[in-house]
């Protein structure tokens, strides 16, 4: 079995955003827009392979009052308040 299919079947989630290459800003800026449609309580997997992703995520919820439930990278669980 593959990571995404475990991750896929044990981390319940509403959507998902796959960032591909997306890195730092363009990472986060993409998200912002993306998370405005998203309902509070939402769960969203984002799926980010830059290297720097975990650590831009990490920050980008604490700064928006986003949670970090779970991250496997390039896998990463964020639910709106």
């Amino acid at each position: 079995m593959t990571v995404d299919s475990t991750l896929k079947n044990s981390w319940r989630f509403d959507a998902e955003y796959d960032g591909k290459e997306l890195g730092c800003g363009d990472l986060v800026m993409a998200l912002f827009k993306f998370f405005k449609s998203v309902r509070p309580g939402m769960r969203v997997r984002v799926i980010a392979h830059d290297p720097a992703g975990q650590e831009d995520l990490l920050a980008w919820c604490r700064s928006t009052n986003k949670v970090l439930l779970k991250y496997e990278p390039p896998y990463f669980l964020i639910e709106k308040k």
